[in-house]
């Protein structure tokens, strides 16, 4: 079972991070190297640390991304409930969009109350495909992005009762455009992602864990690595 999004350079707990298969993505400049422990990893920056970075460090990015093979750009996306400049956060965005697309790289992306902005973005980049982590939107935003080639991250929230308009968009779209995660909650939580999609979906957990896995394998080239 593979987890599309975790954060294991954050994980204290002994033993998950070594034995976990997993899309590491960095944040920014702070985590570029520890990200590479990994066997999956992306680089890339986030807008929460877009104010810790300089024009350089786009430079840095992309001389990394060409030396050091990894998966996906990323993390990186717009957080409008963050109060962070919005200005910044489009430049890097858009940065890290036109390396993808130069590199021929998907992206992970991070859209929190953003999701349109980021959709309107995406369409001047047809090429480029990728995974919208921890999804948030509506169901009709979801549509739009799969068909324009992007994958949806769901992780523990799911598991809540309470994420109804979740749950739901969970139960009607497609297997074929869902990826199962744990973003920075605890690694060993993902067996009970794929079991509560699983249910919403009315299938088996075997026949979730199978398709999501192939969805990553197809999405980030694992299987040519």
């Amino acid at each position: 079972m593979i987890n599309s999004h975790a954060h294991l350079d954050f994980d204290e707990v002994s033993g998950i991070a070594e034995n976990a298969i997993a899309i590491v993505p960095s944040i920014g400049n702070q985590n570029w190297t520890d990200v590479q422990m990994y066997p999956y990893f992306a680089l890339g920056i986030h807008p929460w640390t877009v104010e810790h970075h300089q024009q350089q460090d786009l430079n840095n990015l992309e001389y990394l991304i060409k030396c050091n093979n990894p998966v996906a750009i990323g993390e990186c996306g717009l957080d409008y409930i963050k109060e962070i400049n919005k200005k910044q956060q489009l430049h890097f965005f858009v940065s890290q969009l036109e390396m993808a697309q130069k590199y021929h790289l998907p992206v992970i992306i991070h859209a929190v109350k953003s999701t349109e902005d980021v959709i309107f973005l995406l369409k001047k980049y047809p090429k480029v495909r990728g995974e919208i982590h921890g999804f948030s939107g509506s169901e009709q935003q979801a549509n739009t992005l799969i068909k324009m080639g992007f994958y949806l991250g769901f992780g523990v929230q799911i598991i809540n009762q309470n994420s109804t308009r979740l749950r739901t968009l969970v139960q009607n779209l497609p297997l074929t455009s869902l990826l199962i995660e744990t973003d920075d909650d605890n690694p060993q939580d993902l067996p009970l992602v794929a079991q509560c999609c699983a249910e919403l979906k009315q299938i088996s957990v075997a026949r979730l864990i199978e398709q999501c896995d192939n969805n990553v394998i197809e999405l980030f080239g694992l299987g040519e690595r």
